[in-house]
């Protein structure tokens, strides 16, 4: 791949790539090194990807490494006792830049919906940071994943039922909200 082309895919990909990993990962320097290393992975296997797949390929990357990302954080708090840090207070306050992270100057209620949709698991979340954020369609995201349309309408069908319940649940602090699987 010559660098101009990969210059033209890098340019074309990043911001919608970022964006996801932000979601997903809600951290921005996560999400960065997500994103690089989704396009280290592109320049180091561009021989095996077809040209017009590109855009698909890079999302299921970046779905995946979120996903891993996910995994090490949850390894890191249990096995070395580490806090889970407030992933909301480290969010980009705008700081006037024009950019992915402008889009997630949130306000009270997307926050609240961002807090439940981390009761899901990291690639149901993932599915609904596509379907309803990105507005991919499901049949993108079942090429991007793998999967058929119907285990993705069933997928999205139980993560809104588990985010109705969490929405819907008063807090206590003795409350523990099981996690959605799947």
């Amino acid at each position: 791949m010559d660098h101009a082309l990969f210059t033209q895919l890098l340019e074309g990909n990043r911001d919608r790539i970022y964006s996801h990993a932000l979601y997903c990962l809600r951290d921005p320097e996560d999400a960065l090194d997500v994103t690089q290393d989704a396009f280290v992975k592109l320049w180091r296997n561009h021989q095996d990807i077809a040209p017009g797949k590109v855009s698909g390929w890079l999302t299921r990357v970046v779905h995946n490494l979120c996903i891993d990302q996910i995994r090490r954080r949850k390894a890191q708090r249990k096995n070395f006792g580490w806090p889970d840090p407030d992933a909301l207070d480290r969010l980009p306050d705008g700081g006037g830049q024009n950019g992915p992270e402008d889009a997630l100057h949130l306000d009270q209620q997307q926050r609240v919906l961002l807090d439940a949709m981390d009761t899901l698991a990291p690639e149901t979340r993932s599915v609904m940071v596509m379907h309803y954020f990105q507005e991919m369609k499901l049949q993108e995201i079942a090429a991007v994943l793998g999967k058929t349309v119907s285990a993705l309408k069933v997928q999205i069908h139980r993560a809104r039922k588990t985010l109705r319940l969490v929405l819907t649940t008063p807090c206590e602090p003795d409350l523990d909200v099981k996690r959605e699987t799947g």
